[in-house]
């Protein structure tokens, strides 16, 4: 279902308030590459083993036949099958094409874009009513936001300004867009190009991310970008006050 973003908020510990105040006056975009965030051992919150994923199989959507060379000794055939009784959790298989591709992360405040009709006011008003509960629901920031990746955040009012001058200030092509998010404990996917960078389990649903990917060959592991002064565009606030703000929407 398509979505309405309202704003993109850039989320800091308090320790790096340096570059949260370089991102708000100078649009300063630091950059990991992917394969950055498959290697972080230790810490989901920031790490995923499984970024750039192309197969994600459950056991029961997964046949695996090895094809071995028949000169080696104490194997009965050359060919090995692998059923959903030889496996104890998904199969996944991965990309490298990507690797080196500079990601940018963002929280997004965003929503279904869902449409109603009505025939009478009666209707109207419960419509209304459904419709302030979904986006409530939809737009709560929770918790683990703050403890886990900062409390520092630059929200960005105008996205597609903002888009704009990713793209006049950056000289690479680039993808942008909300990462979708599958569930890996009963569904077998597969994604294709660019898609795999954008798809990531449920459990980072939380974290209703935007991502930017540029474009890149070169094996370095992180590029710094600068947009330009975003004042005019942002603001800066607490996550704790941002989420005090959309609770006095509801």
């Amino acid at each position: 279902m398509k979505k309405i973003i309202y704003c993109l908020v850039k989320v800091f510990k308090d320790s790096d308030e340096a570059y949260a105040d370089a991102f708000l006056n100078n649009g300063e975009m630091y950059c990991q590459a992917l394969r950055n965030f498959k290697a972080i051992e230790g810490n989901e919150v920031r790490g995923d083993r499984y970024e750039g994923l192309i197969l994600f199989l459950q056991p029961k959507d997964c046949i695996i036949s090895l094809k071995l060379p028949q000169n080696i000794e104490g194997l009965p055939d050359d060919e090995i099958t692998i059923t959903e009784a030889d496996l104890a959790a998904p199969t996944a298989v991965q990309t490298t094409e990507y690797d080196y591709y500079k990601i940018y992360c963002m929280y997004a405040i965003a929503i279904d874009d869902f449409r109603f009709e009505y025939s009478t006011e009666e209707e109207r008003v419960s419509l209304q009513k459904e419709i302030n509960y979904r986006i409530s629901e939809q737009i709560k920031i929770e918790e683990k936001i703050s403890s886990e990746l900062g409390n520092i955040a630059i929200v960005i009012t105008n996205v597609r300004k903002f888009i704009d001058r990713v793209k006049e200030h950056c000289d690479k092509e680039m993808h942008h867009g909300l990462v979708g998010y599958f569930n890996d404990e009963a569904t077998s996917t597969k994604f294709q190009g660019v898609e795999s960078i954008f798809r990531k389990r449920k459990l980072y649903a939380y974290q209703n991310e935007y991502r930017f990917a540029f474009f890149a060959t070169d094996e370095l592991n992180s590029e710094t970008f600068h947009v330009g002064d975003l004042k005019d565009i942002a603001y800066k606030t607490t996550v704790d006050e941002l989420k005090k703000s959309i609770i006095s929407l509801d």
